[in-house]
């Protein structure tokens, strides 16, 4: 009798196909129909495999171990960014696309399929220990879609703050990106049509960016908008940025490109506060506003300790220096951050009945940032006396000095 070997390989390939729990009961039962084709085996053997990896390391940390250990210390001055993000990140690298940013500092940490979950479990390896300047975080497209599992958009969110949270912690910038719009011009492979609206819901989309958007303008994070830039007049991924209606082509990613590059240099400070989507110079607002914020502009004083001299911040209504105050006329009027002598100008702030943020002008190589909210307290015998409490950090030459919790307490006159 003659064995037909390829019988036999296929027979083996099924029994690894199949489950282990599932054999003895197979045993049991009628014999099964002899495969077609194996090929199919081959492919399912190939899938479980595949699977049998994801679950050994859900997150794929293994992808860029070995490819961090090489990545050196930034050189001094090196203005090094990391690009967190899923397919659309990992993508941009293919040559076919052009490359990733030629010449710059730029490291691309993208990995296809992956949800803002994966992300944060890896953010410290393929983000934070490469010390980067500025992070990109592109992701949440794949959280719409339940590619881990379904989540809610909250739950997104929250990874989305806990990744910027953790690169603010240490001293990296963060620009937080749009999620880009799909479509259903596109095609799969074969050459048939697809419609990625299906799994990416276009209203989950915009609910998600908009939330994006204000949590980057509330944090003093730089917002990266893609999606008004490649979304078309019906709501859609501009047919000619894709050909599957979900990642970009080339055309798509030059696009994309100067972007990054606009939000990179806003978030190093680099470009005035009108460059940047979620900045403003000044606290300009209207009537209504200015009345129900009246009470938050002003002097207010903070104690640095005794390196830093008298530190006062100056809050204005629009922009302009306040009045003088009768008991301290000597008191700092300029809208701004007084720091022992030195005046440093707002380059951007934002005010609401939340709170207030800023970044200073550099001056020397140092600069100020700071993100915190309104509160009130009782001052001697004046109750109901706003402060500001938040974080105030300090850089010089991009590089973060200090980073402290503080209380600017409002100037009043007793």
């Amino acid at each position: 009798m003659r064995i037909d070997r390829k019988m036999v390989f296929c027979a083996f390939l099924s029994l690894l196909a199949v489950p282990s729990g599932l054999l003895a009961q197979a045993q049991t039962e009628a014999p099964a129909k002899p495969a077609a084709d194996c090929a199919e085996l081959a492919e399912t053997k190939a899938r479980l495999e595949a699977q049998e990896k994801r679950l050994k390391d859900w997150p794929d940390l293994a992808r860029y171990r070995e490819a961090n250990t090489k990545v050196t210390a930034p050189v001094k001055d090196e203005q090094r960014v990391v690009f967190m993000g899923d397919s659309i990140t990992d993508m941009w690298a293919l040559p076919r696309f052009g490359g990733f940013f030629p010449g710059k500092p730029y490291i691309d940490r993208g990995i296809s399929g992956q949800t803002t979950l994966q992300m944060l479990v890896r953010f410290r390896s393929d983000v934070i220990a490469l010390q980067p300047k500025v992070v990109v975080i592109l992701a949440g497209t794949n959280d719409i879609a339940g590619n881990t599992g379904p989540i809610t958009l909250e739950e997104t969110e929250g990874n989305l703050a806990s990744m910027a949270e953790l690169a603010r912690a240490n001293g990296i910038r963060v620009v937080l990106s749009s999620v880009m719009p799909v479509s259903n011009y596109g095609h799969d492979r074969e050459g048939n049509p697809v419609d990625m609206r299906i799994k990416r819901a276009p209203e989950k989309i915009l609910e998600l960016n908009a939330w994006i958007r204000k949590h980057a303008a509330v944090n003093d994070h730089v917002y990266l908008d893609y999606f008004s830039a490649m979304v078309d007049d019906k709501g859609l991924l501009k047919k000619e940025l894709s050909e599957d209606g979900l990642h970009p082509n080339a055309a798509g990613y030059a696009v994309m490109a100067p972007l990054a590059e606009k939000a990179i240099q806003a978030a190093r400070g680099e470009t005035a506060a009108t460059d940047c989507s979620s900045c403003r110079e000044a606290p300009v607002i209207d009537d209504e506003e200015r009345e129900l914020l009246r009470d938050f502009f002003g002097l207010y004083y903070l104690d640095l300790g005794e390196q830093s001299g008298e530190t006062a911040l100056v809050i204005s209504p629009d922009g302009k220096p306040i009045p003088p105050k009768e008991n301290d006329p000597q008191a700092p009027r300029l809208p701004g951050l007084h720091v022992n002598g030195k005046y440093f100008k707002f380059l951007w702030s934002r005010i609401s009945q939340g709170g207030f943020a800023f970044r200073t002008v550099n001056i020397e190589g140092t600069e100020y940032l700071f993100h915190g909210k309104f509160g009130r307290e009782k001052v001697d015998v004046i109750p109901e006396v706003p402060y500001l409490s938040g974080l105030l950090s300090e850089k010089h030459d991009s590089s973060l000095v200090r980073q402290k919790k503080v209380h600017f307490a409002h100037a009043v006159v007793l």
